[in-house]
Protein backbone atom coordinates (compact mmCIF):
# COMPACT_ATOMS: atom_id res chain seq x y z
CA UNK A 1 0.00 0.00 0.00
CA UNK A 2 2.91 2.47 1.10
CA UNK A 3 4.53 1.82 -2.28
CA UNK A 4 1.52 2.10 -3.88
CA UNK A 5 0.99 5.68 -2.70
CA UNK A 6 4.62 6.35 -3.55
CA UNK A 7 4.26 5.43 -6.44
CA UNK A 8 1.54 8.12 -7.12
CA UNK A 9 2.96 10.75 -5.44
CA UNK A 10 5.97 10.05 -8.19
CA UNK A 11 3.52 9.89 -10.92
CA UNK A 12 1.80 13.41 -9.72
CA UNK A 13 5.42 15.11 -9.29
CA UNK A 14 6.28 14.32 -12.62
CA UNK A 15 3.05 15.75 -14.23
CA UNK A 16 3.86 18.64 -12.82
CA UNK A 17 7.88 18.73 -14.22
CA UNK A 18 6.52 17.77 -17.20
CA UNK A 19 3.63 20.14 -17.16
CA UNK A 20 6.08 22.95 -16.03
CA UNK A 21 8.39 22.23 -18.83
CA UNK A 22 5.61 22.12 -21.41
CA UNK A 23 4.42 25.84 -20.45
CA UNK A 24 8.04 27.47 -20.14
CA UNK A 25 8.54 25.96 -24.01
CA UNK A 26 5.11 27.56 -24.74
CA UNK A 27 6.34 30.19 -23.68
CA UNK A 28 9.16 30.47 -25.82
CA UNK A 29 7.56 29.59 -28.82
CA UNK A 30 4.97 32.04 -28.48
CA UNK A 31 8.06 34.58 -28.45
CA UNK A 32 9.66 33.39 -31.29
CA UNK A 33 6.34 33.14 -32.97
CA UNK A 34 5.75 36.62 -32.09
CA UNK A 35 9.07 37.47 -33.75
CA UNK A 36 8.64 35.48 -37.18
CA UNK A 37 5.38 37.53 -37.19
CA UNK A 38 6.71 40.76 -36.88
CA UNK A 39 9.39 40.03 -39.38
CA UNK A 40 6.57 38.69 -41.78
CA UNK A 41 4.56 41.88 -41.53
CA UNK A 42 8.18 43.60 -42.06
CA UNK A 43 8.73 41.91 -45.32
CA UNK A 44 4.85 42.47 -46.40
CA UNK A 45 5.47 46.09 -45.89
CA UNK A 46 8.36 45.96 -48.79
CA UNK A 47 6.28 44.23 -50.87
CA UNK A 48 3.60 44.71 -53.98
CA UNK A 49 0.76 42.33 -53.92
CA UNK A 50 2.03 39.46 -55.38
CA UNK A 51 4.02 38.94 -52.49
CA UNK A 52 7.14 39.27 -54.05
CA UNK A 53 9.05 42.64 -53.46
CA UNK A 54 9.09 44.99 -56.52
CA UNK A 55 12.38 45.73 -56.48
CA UNK A 56 12.27 48.02 -59.16
CA UNK A 57 12.02 51.49 -56.90
CA UNK A 58 13.11 52.71 -53.54
CA UNK A 59 13.25 50.34 -50.74
CA UNK A 60 13.25 52.17 -47.27
CA UNK A 61 15.52 51.61 -44.15
CA UNK A 62 14.78 52.52 -40.93
CA UNK A 63 17.03 55.74 -39.76
CA UNK A 64 19.12 55.54 -36.92
CA UNK A 65 17.71 56.59 -33.22
CA UNK A 66 19.50 58.38 -31.22
CA UNK A 67 19.94 56.62 -27.33
CA UNK A 68 18.57 58.85 -24.89
CA UNK A 69 22.02 58.95 -22.50
CA UNK A 70 23.87 60.00 -25.46
CA UNK A 71 26.35 63.01 -25.07
CA UNK A 72 25.73 66.27 -26.66
CA UNK A 73 29.51 65.78 -29.14
CA UNK A 74 27.93 62.20 -29.81
CA UNK A 75 24.21 63.74 -30.69
CA UNK A 76 25.95 66.63 -33.18
CA UNK A 77 28.56 64.28 -34.60
CA UNK A 78 28.94 65.09 -38.70
CA UNK A 79 27.24 62.49 -41.20
CA UNK A 80 30.79 61.17 -41.89
CA UNK A 81 30.93 59.92 -38.59
CA UNK A 82 28.41 57.44 -38.32
CA UNK A 83 24.83 56.42 -39.11
CA UNK A 84 23.44 56.00 -42.54
CA UNK A 85 25.46 57.33 -45.40
CA UNK A 86 24.69 58.71 -48.83
CA UNK A 87 27.04 57.73 -51.47
CA UNK A 88 28.85 60.85 -51.24
CA UNK A 89 29.33 60.78 -47.99
CA UNK A 90 30.99 57.39 -48.38
CA UNK A 91 33.23 58.52 -51.15
CA UNK A 92 34.36 61.66 -48.94
CA UNK A 93 35.34 59.10 -46.05
CA UNK A 94 36.81 57.05 -48.15
CA UNK A 95 39.57 59.20 -49.88
CA UNK A 96 39.98 60.43 -45.96
CA UNK A 97 40.64 56.51 -44.72
CA UNK A 98 42.31 55.38 -47.57
CA UNK A 99 46.14 54.60 -47.50
CA UNK A 100 46.60 54.46 -51.13
CA UNK A 101 45.77 57.90 -51.30
CA UNK A 102 48.30 58.78 -48.81
CA UNK A 103 50.92 56.96 -50.46
CA UNK A 104 50.60 58.04 -53.98
CA UNK A 105 50.67 61.86 -52.64
CA UNK A 106 53.92 60.85 -50.83
CA UNK A 107 55.38 59.52 -53.82
CA UNK A 108 54.07 62.99 -55.58
CA UNK A 109 56.59 64.68 -52.67
CA UNK A 110 59.06 62.26 -53.22
CA UNK A 111 59.48 63.06 -57.10
CA UNK A 112 59.25 66.55 -56.43
CA UNK A 113 62.50 66.38 -54.34
CA UNK A 114 64.26 64.33 -56.80
CA UNK A 115 63.59 67.26 -59.31
CA UNK A 116 64.84 69.79 -56.63
CA UNK A 117 68.11 67.86 -55.85
CA UNK A 118 68.27 67.62 -60.06
CA UNK A 119 68.00 71.38 -60.67
CA UNK A 120 70.62 71.85 -57.74
CA UNK A 121 73.36 70.95 -60.42
CA UNK A 122 72.85 74.28 -62.16
CA UNK A 123 74.03 76.25 -58.69
CA UNK A 124 77.42 76.71 -57.60
CA UNK A 125 78.32 74.50 -54.41
CA UNK A 126 80.43 76.38 -51.78
CA UNK A 127 82.13 74.29 -48.87
CA UNK A 128 83.77 75.15 -46.00
CA UNK A 129 86.76 73.64 -44.60
CA UNK A 130 88.67 74.03 -40.82
CA UNK A 131 92.02 71.88 -39.70
CA UNK A 132 94.42 71.77 -37.21
CA UNK A 133 97.90 72.03 -37.73
CA UNK A 134 99.48 68.26 -39.23
CA UNK A 135 101.15 66.37 -36.42
CA UNK A 136 104.25 65.32 -38.03
CA UNK A 137 106.09 62.46 -36.87
CA UNK A 138 109.85 61.05 -38.41
CA UNK A 139 110.56 63.81 -40.57
CA UNK A 140 113.76 65.21 -41.57
CA UNK A 141 114.83 68.67 -39.73
CA UNK A 142 115.95 70.07 -42.80
CA UNK A 143 112.52 69.89 -44.09
CA UNK A 144 110.59 72.82 -43.44
CA UNK A 145 106.47 72.74 -42.91
CA UNK A 146 104.15 73.78 -45.95
CA UNK A 147 102.40 75.85 -45.80
CA UNK A 148 98.86 73.53 -45.79
CA UNK A 149 100.33 71.99 -42.66
CA UNK A 150 99.65 74.55 -40.46
CA UNK A 151 96.02 75.37 -38.59
CA UNK A 152 93.68 76.98 -41.08
CA UNK A 153 90.37 77.77 -42.22
CA UNK A 154 88.89 77.21 -46.56
CA UNK A 155 86.23 78.41 -48.28
CA UNK A 156 86.01 76.26 -51.69
CA UNK A 157 83.66 77.02 -54.67
CA UNK A 158 82.75 74.77 -57.74
CA UNK A 159 80.50 76.17 -60.46
CA UNK A 160 79.91 73.63 -63.74
CA UNK A 161 80.24 75.52 -67.01
CA UNK A 162 79.56 72.58 -69.11
CA UNK A 163 78.45 69.39 -68.75
CA UNK A 164 77.11 67.99 -72.07
CA UNK A 165 73.38 67.99 -70.82
CA UNK A 166 74.10 65.84 -68.02
CA UNK A 167 71.90 68.24 -65.58
CA UNK A 168 69.73 69.11 -68.16
CA UNK A 169 68.71 65.33 -69.03
CA UNK A 170 68.61 64.39 -65.10
CA UNK A 171 66.26 67.40 -64.48
CA UNK A 172 63.93 66.08 -67.58
CA UNK A 173 64.12 62.95 -65.92
CA UNK A 174 62.66 63.54 -62.71
CA UNK A 175 60.11 65.68 -63.99
CA UNK A 176 59.22 63.34 -65.60
CA UNK A 177 58.98 60.84 -63.02
CA UNK A 178 57.11 63.87 -61.44
CA UNK A 179 54.54 63.29 -63.77
CA UNK A 180 54.18 60.13 -63.61
CA UNK A 181 53.71 60.14 -59.67
CA UNK A 182 50.67 62.82 -60.57
CA UNK A 183 48.91 60.27 -62.96
CA UNK A 184 49.12 57.23 -60.49
CA UNK A 185 47.73 59.45 -58.16
CA UNK A 186 44.71 60.71 -60.18
CA UNK A 187 44.18 56.91 -60.96
CA UNK A 188 44.15 55.68 -57.34
CA UNK A 189 41.82 58.09 -56.68
CA UNK A 190 39.67 57.15 -59.31
CA UNK A 191 40.33 53.36 -58.19
CA UNK A 192 38.95 54.20 -54.27
CA UNK A 193 36.08 56.16 -56.06
CA UNK A 194 35.02 53.06 -57.67
CA UNK A 195 35.81 50.69 -55.56
CA UNK A 196 33.60 52.59 -52.61
CA UNK A 197 30.60 52.83 -55.10
CA UNK A 198 30.78 49.63 -56.33
CA UNK A 199 31.11 48.38 -52.59
CA UNK A 200 28.04 50.72 -51.90
CA UNK A 201 25.64 49.55 -54.49
CA UNK A 202 26.76 45.95 -54.03
CA UNK A 203 25.36 46.43 -50.26
CA UNK A 204 21.87 48.10 -51.68
CA UNK A 205 21.73 45.50 -54.43
CA UNK A 206 22.07 42.49 -52.28
CA UNK A 207 19.69 44.09 -49.28
CA UNK A 208 17.21 44.11 -52.07
CA UNK A 209 17.90 40.26 -53.64
CA UNK A 210 17.89 39.15 -49.76
CA UNK A 211 14.46 40.87 -49.53
CA UNK A 212 12.87 38.97 -52.17
CA UNK A 213 14.77 35.75 -51.30
CA UNK A 214 12.64 35.76 -47.90
CA UNK A 215 10.30 36.53 -49.39
CA UNK A 216 10.37 33.89 -51.94
CA UNK A 217 11.12 31.92 -48.53
CA UNK A 218 7.53 32.68 -47.35
CA UNK A 219 5.62 31.87 -49.91
CA UNK A 220 7.52 28.37 -50.59
CA UNK A 221 6.56 28.05 -46.96
CA UNK A 222 2.81 28.61 -46.97
CA UNK A 223 2.78 26.37 -50.15
CA UNK A 224 4.52 23.53 -48.19
CA UNK A 225 2.17 24.23 -45.21
CA UNK A 226 -0.91 23.57 -47.56
CA UNK A 227 0.60 20.49 -48.60
CA UNK A 228 0.79 19.07 -44.87
CA UNK A 229 -2.73 19.62 -45.08
CA UNK A 230 -3.73 18.37 -48.07
CA UNK A 231 -1.60 15.11 -47.53
CA UNK A 232 -2.99 14.61 -44.04
CA UNK A 233 -6.47 15.14 -45.43
CA UNK A 234 -5.86 12.13 -48.32
CA UNK A 235 -5.89 15.25 -50.89
CA UNK A 236 -2.52 14.80 -52.52
CA UNK A 237 0.12 12.19 -52.59
CA UNK A 238 3.20 11.95 -50.07
CA UNK A 239 5.54 12.97 -53.25
CA UNK A 240 3.70 15.93 -53.53
CA UNK A 241 5.05 17.09 -49.86
CA UNK A 242 8.17 15.79 -50.96
CA UNK A 243 8.50 17.85 -54.05
CA UNK A 244 7.01 20.82 -51.83
CA UNK A 245 9.91 20.57 -49.34
CA UNK A 246 12.87 20.30 -52.09
CA UNK A 247 11.44 23.36 -53.18
CA UNK A 248 11.54 24.96 -49.76
CA UNK A 249 15.35 23.38 -49.30
CA UNK A 250 16.19 25.51 -52.78
CA UNK A 251 14.25 28.50 -51.69
CA UNK A 252 16.79 28.44 -48.18
CA UNK A 253 19.93 27.72 -50.07
CA UNK A 254 19.40 30.82 -52.22
CA UNK A 255 18.86 32.66 -49.45
CA UNK A 256 21.76 31.53 -47.67
CA UNK A 257 23.94 32.33 -50.59
CA UNK A 258 22.55 35.93 -50.99
CA UNK A 259 23.15 36.53 -47.28
CA UNK A 260 26.91 35.35 -47.70
CA UNK A 261 27.06 38.15 -50.77
CA UNK A 262 25.74 40.75 -48.67
CA UNK A 263 27.97 40.04 -45.98
CA UNK A 264 31.33 39.74 -47.56
CA UNK A 265 29.89 43.48 -49.53
CA UNK A 266 29.43 44.96 -46.43
CA UNK A 267 32.51 43.64 -45.21
CA UNK A 268 34.21 45.19 -48.41
CA UNK A 269 32.53 48.75 -47.72
CA UNK A 270 33.84 48.62 -43.96
CA UNK A 271 36.94 48.07 -45.22
CA UNK A 272 36.76 50.74 -47.55
CA UNK A 273 35.67 53.36 -44.68
CA UNK A 274 37.24 52.20 -42.06
CA UNK A 275 33.47 51.87 -40.06
CA UNK A 276 30.66 50.32 -40.26
CA UNK A 277 27.53 52.23 -42.32
CA UNK A 278 24.04 51.96 -43.62
CA UNK A 279 23.42 52.28 -47.21
CA UNK A 280 20.70 55.10 -48.54
CA UNK A 281 18.51 52.07 -50.19
CA UNK A 282 17.55 54.72 -52.99
CA UNK A 283 16.41 53.04 -56.47
CA UNK A 284 18.20 53.43 -59.74
CA UNK A 285 17.14 55.36 -63.27
CA UNK A 286 16.05 52.54 -65.98
CA UNK A 287 18.66 51.79 -68.30
CA UNK A 288 18.71 54.39 -71.44
CA UNK A 289 17.40 52.99 -74.42
CA UNK A 290 20.39 53.99 -76.64
CA UNK A 291 23.49 53.35 -75.28
CA UNK A 292 26.93 53.53 -76.99
CA UNK A 293 29.97 53.86 -75.69
CA UNK A 294 32.27 54.12 -78.88
CA UNK A 295 33.26 57.42 -78.18
CA UNK A 296 34.20 56.94 -74.58
CA UNK A 297 36.49 53.61 -75.56
CA UNK A 298 38.12 55.92 -78.57
CA UNK A 299 39.12 58.16 -75.68
CA UNK A 300 40.18 56.16 -72.94
CA UNK A 301 43.33 55.36 -74.49
CA UNK A 302 44.18 59.26 -74.35
CA UNK A 303 43.16 59.62 -71.05
CA UNK A 304 43.53 56.59 -69.04
CA UNK A 305 45.69 57.94 -66.28
CA UNK A 306 47.74 54.70 -65.88
CA UNK A 307 48.81 55.01 -69.52
CA UNK A 308 49.59 58.46 -69.07
CA UNK A 309 51.37 57.22 -66.12
CA UNK A 310 53.48 54.80 -68.10
CA UNK A 311 54.02 57.33 -70.92
CA UNK A 312 55.49 59.16 -68.19
CA UNK A 313 58.08 56.70 -67.00
CA UNK A 314 59.16 56.12 -70.76
CA UNK A 315 60.60 59.71 -71.44
CA UNK A 316 62.31 59.47 -67.71
CA UNK A 317 64.06 56.24 -69.30
CA UNK A 318 64.92 58.28 -72.43
CA UNK A 319 66.22 60.77 -70.52
CA UNK A 320 68.27 58.32 -68.08
CA UNK A 321 69.56 56.84 -71.34
CA UNK A 322 70.80 60.28 -72.50
CA UNK A 323 72.14 61.09 -69.39
CA UNK A 324 74.57 58.23 -68.80
CA UNK A 325 75.55 59.11 -72.63
CA UNK A 326 76.86 62.58 -71.78
CA UNK A 327 78.72 61.36 -68.37
CA UNK A 328 81.61 60.07 -71.09
CA UNK A 329 82.29 63.71 -72.47
CA UNK A 330 84.50 66.14 -70.32
CA UNK A 331 82.97 68.28 -67.83
CA UNK A 332 84.12 72.13 -67.42
CA UNK A 333 84.01 74.05 -63.94
CA UNK A 334 85.46 77.13 -62.33
CA UNK A 335 87.07 76.60 -58.88
CA UNK A 336 87.63 78.52 -56.47
CA UNK A 337 89.33 78.30 -52.80
CA UNK A 338 89.99 81.39 -50.34
CA UNK A 339 92.35 79.97 -46.75
CA UNK A 340 92.57 81.59 -43.52
CA UNK A 341 95.74 80.56 -41.61
CA UNK A 342 95.22 80.34 -38.14
CA UNK A 343 99.10 79.84 -36.97
CA UNK A 344 102.05 82.38 -38.83
CA UNK A 345 105.18 80.95 -39.13
CA UNK A 346 108.25 82.94 -38.60
CA UNK A 347 108.78 85.68 -40.68
CA UNK A 348 105.39 85.98 -41.97
CA UNK A 349 102.18 87.56 -40.88
CA UNK A 350 98.95 88.41 -42.38
CA UNK A 351 96.80 85.71 -44.77
CA UNK A 352 99.95 84.43 -46.59
CA UNK A 353 97.67 81.84 -48.14
CA UNK A 354 95.42 84.17 -49.87
CA UNK A 355 92.63 82.65 -52.31
CA UNK A 356 92.72 81.33 -55.91
CA UNK A 357 90.57 80.68 -58.84
CA UNK A 358 90.99 78.60 -62.17
CA UNK A 359 89.21 77.18 -65.30
CA UNK A 360 89.34 73.05 -64.20
CA UNK A 361 88.62 70.97 -67.35
CA UNK A 362 87.36 67.02 -66.23
CA UNK A 363 87.75 64.19 -69.08
CA UNK A 364 87.02 60.85 -68.03
CA UNK A 365 89.85 57.97 -69.17
CA UNK A 366 89.05 55.34 -67.51
CA UNK A 367 86.69 54.19 -65.50
CA UNK A 368 86.73 50.54 -65.34
CA UNK A 369 83.25 49.81 -67.44
CA UNK A 370 81.07 51.78 -65.05
CA UNK A 371 79.77 54.48 -67.31
CA UNK A 372 78.95 51.75 -69.90
CA UNK A 373 77.01 49.69 -68.02
CA UNK A 374 75.16 52.65 -66.65
CA UNK A 375 74.14 52.94 -70.05
CA UNK A 376 73.45 49.19 -70.60
CA UNK A 377 71.48 49.33 -67.44
CA UNK A 378 69.47 52.65 -68.98
CA UNK A 379 68.55 51.21 -72.26
CA UNK A 380 67.38 47.91 -70.23
CA UNK A 381 65.18 50.33 -68.29
CA UNK A 382 64.34 51.65 -71.77
CA UNK A 383 63.87 48.54 -73.20
CA UNK A 384 61.23 47.26 -70.12
CA UNK A 385 59.39 50.85 -70.26
CA UNK A 386 58.37 50.66 -73.92
CA UNK A 387 57.16 46.98 -73.44
CA UNK A 388 55.84 48.34 -70.14
CA UNK A 389 53.96 51.44 -72.00
CA UNK A 390 52.63 48.96 -74.96
CA UNK A 391 50.95 46.55 -72.76
CA UNK A 392 49.42 48.70 -70.23
CA UNK A 393 47.58 49.62 -73.79
CA UNK A 394 46.65 46.35 -75.04
CA UNK A 395 45.13 45.63 -71.73
CA UNK A 396 42.96 48.70 -71.28
CA UNK A 397 41.51 48.35 -74.86
CA UNK A 398 40.43 44.90 -73.95
CA UNK A 399 39.00 46.23 -70.32
CA UNK A 400 37.37 48.69 -72.40
CA UNK A 401 35.82 46.43 -74.57
CA UNK A 402 34.85 43.51 -72.21
CA UNK A 403 33.24 46.14 -70.02
CA UNK A 404 31.25 47.79 -72.88
CA UNK A 405 30.36 44.06 -74.57
CA UNK A 406 29.19 44.13 -70.54
CA UNK A 407 27.19 46.80 -70.23
CA UNK A 408 25.24 46.18 -73.87
CA UNK A 409 24.46 42.66 -72.16
CA UNK A 410 22.91 43.50 -68.65
CA UNK A 411 21.30 46.54 -70.53
CA UNK A 412 19.67 43.14 -73.14
CA UNK A 413 19.29 40.95 -70.25
CA UNK A 414 17.27 43.52 -67.80
CA UNK A 415 14.84 44.17 -70.59
CA UNK A 416 14.74 40.64 -71.19
CA UNK A 417 14.28 39.76 -67.21
CA UNK A 418 11.68 42.42 -67.15
CA UNK A 419 9.43 40.79 -69.53
CA UNK A 420 9.66 37.40 -67.58
CA UNK A 421 8.79 39.03 -64.76
CA UNK A 422 5.99 40.53 -66.09
CA UNK A 423 5.17 36.86 -67.97
CA UNK A 424 5.68 35.24 -64.98
CA UNK A 425 3.59 37.57 -62.36
CA UNK A 426 0.40 37.11 -64.19
CA UNK A 427 1.01 33.24 -64.85
CA UNK A 428 1.71 32.26 -60.63
CA UNK A 429 -1.52 33.78 -59.65
CA UNK A 430 -3.53 31.90 -62.13
CA UNK A 431 -1.45 28.27 -61.63
CA UNK A 432 -2.53 28.88 -57.55
CA UNK A 433 -5.86 29.05 -58.68
CA UNK A 434 -5.67 26.09 -60.64
CA UNK A 435 -3.40 24.22 -58.10
CA UNK A 436 -6.13 24.30 -55.73
CA UNK A 437 -9.15 23.54 -57.80
CA UNK A 438 -6.87 20.62 -58.88
CA UNK A 439 -6.52 21.05 -62.38
CA UNK A 440 -2.63 22.55 -61.83
CA UNK A 441 0.05 19.96 -61.05
CA UNK A 442 2.46 20.94 -58.23
CA UNK A 443 5.38 21.51 -60.48
CA UNK A 444 3.98 23.78 -62.78
CA UNK A 445 3.23 25.94 -59.83
CA UNK A 446 6.94 25.59 -58.14
CA UNK A 447 7.79 26.39 -61.28
CA UNK A 448 6.42 29.90 -61.98
CA UNK A 449 6.83 30.70 -58.74
CA UNK A 450 10.78 29.82 -59.13
CA UNK A 451 10.61 32.15 -62.22
CA UNK A 452 9.03 34.99 -60.93
CA UNK A 453 11.71 34.68 -58.45
CA UNK A 454 14.82 34.34 -60.67
CA UNK A 455 13.19 37.03 -63.20
CA UNK A 456 13.35 39.47 -59.87
CA UNK A 457 16.51 38.89 -59.18
CA UNK A 458 18.37 38.87 -62.77
CA UNK A 459 16.61 42.39 -63.58
CA UNK A 460 17.67 43.84 -60.44
CA UNK A 461 21.11 41.88 -60.92
CA UNK A 462 21.17 43.05 -65.08
CA UNK A 463 20.55 46.63 -63.68
CA UNK A 464 23.40 47.08 -61.51
CA UNK A 465 25.58 45.10 -63.75
CA UNK A 466 25.20 47.99 -66.14
CA UNK A 467 25.81 50.96 -64.26
CA UNK A 468 28.78 49.17 -62.89
CA UNK A 469 30.36 48.43 -66.34
CA UNK A 470 29.60 51.81 -67.79
CA UNK A 471 31.62 53.29 -64.33
CA UNK A 472 33.82 50.79 -65.08
CA UNK A 473 34.38 52.71 -68.32
CA UNK A 474 34.77 56.23 -66.79
CA UNK A 475 37.25 54.84 -64.18
CA UNK A 476 39.26 53.96 -67.37
CA UNK A 477 38.89 57.50 -68.65
CA UNK A 478 40.18 58.61 -64.92
CA UNK A 479 36.86 60.44 -64.55
CA UNK A 480 34.91 58.43 -61.99
CA UNK A 481 33.18 61.12 -60.06
CA UNK A 482 32.17 62.38 -63.33
CA UNK A 483 30.80 59.06 -64.64
CA UNK A 484 28.96 59.00 -60.86
CA UNK A 485 27.06 62.10 -61.46
CA UNK A 486 26.27 61.46 -65.63
CA UNK A 487 24.74 57.96 -64.45
CA UNK A 488 22.84 59.85 -61.61
CA UNK A 489 24.06 56.85 -58.92
CA UNK A 490 23.05 57.54 -55.79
Amino acid sequence: MKIQRKTIAYSALCALLISGCSTGTDSIQKQQSALSQQKSRDIAENSSGSGIPDLSGPVSTPKPVLIQDSSVEEMFKPPSASGTFSLAAALQQAQDYSLRTVISRARIDEAEQRIDEAKAGYYPKLQAMAKTADWISDRSSQVSKSFDEYAQMQLTLQYNLMDFGRTSHAVGSANQIHQSATFSSDSEFNSVSFDTTKAYLDVRRYTLLLAAAKDHVAVTSELVDTLNVRVAGGGSPQSELIRGQLALTNALNRQKTIDLQLAKAKQKLRSLLGQEISVEMAGLDDLPANADFNAMISAIQLDNPNIKARLAELNSAKEDVSAARAARYPSVDVVGAYKKPFQNPDGLDGNYLGGNVALQVSVPVLDGGINSSRIGQALARLRAAEATYGQLQRDISEMAFNLSNDALSAKDMWKIQGQAKNDASRTKDLYLDEFRLGTRSLNDLISVQTDFFNANVGRVTSQYDYYLSALGLYLLSGQVDNGIKTLKLR
